[in-house]
């Protein structure tokens, strides 16, 4: 069983992979009932609504994928904190935004079953760059 900072780390690293990429990571390590929290913008629970998010996110920002910079990773038991910043890529390759974020991830039997991210909604809200 991967500990849960390489379950994490593998995660970040097939979601990061365009949008296929990003699909397959949540349907391969999103349980069921797995709580993605965008806080103050959405939650989402299980893999198909984080999906519809993600889609969402494109039809209505033109963001088609996510690119992840991982600046630092840690763990205390099942829980993982990451500090990234997420490049968030319209369909030609240009950065839309690049927010920085602070995420916290729950593992259980290497699987997410919660993930949580925090940034500053004022300055990332409609992903418009300042």
């Amino acid at each position: 069983m991967p500990t849960p900072i390489e379950t994490v780390t593998a995660f970040l690293t097939r979601f990061s992979e365009g949008k296929e990429g990003l699909y397959d990571s949540v349907r391969r390590w999103f349980t069921p009932d797995t709580v993605w929290e965008n806080v103050g913008l959405a939650t989402t629970i299980g893999p198909e609504e984080a999906i519809g998010l993600a889609q969402q996110f494109e039809q209505q920002m033109g963001v088609a994928s996510v690119v992840i910079e991982l600046r630092a990773i840690a763990a205390s038991g099942n829980k993982v904190l990451t500090e990234r910043i997420d490049h968030l890529m319209a369909a030609d390759g240009t950065e839309v935004r690049g927010p920085g974020v602070m995420g916290t991830f729950e593992i259980a039997n290497g699987r997410i079953v919660a993930w949580r991210d925090y940034f500053d909604t004022a300055g990332t809200h409609g992903l418009v760059k300042p």
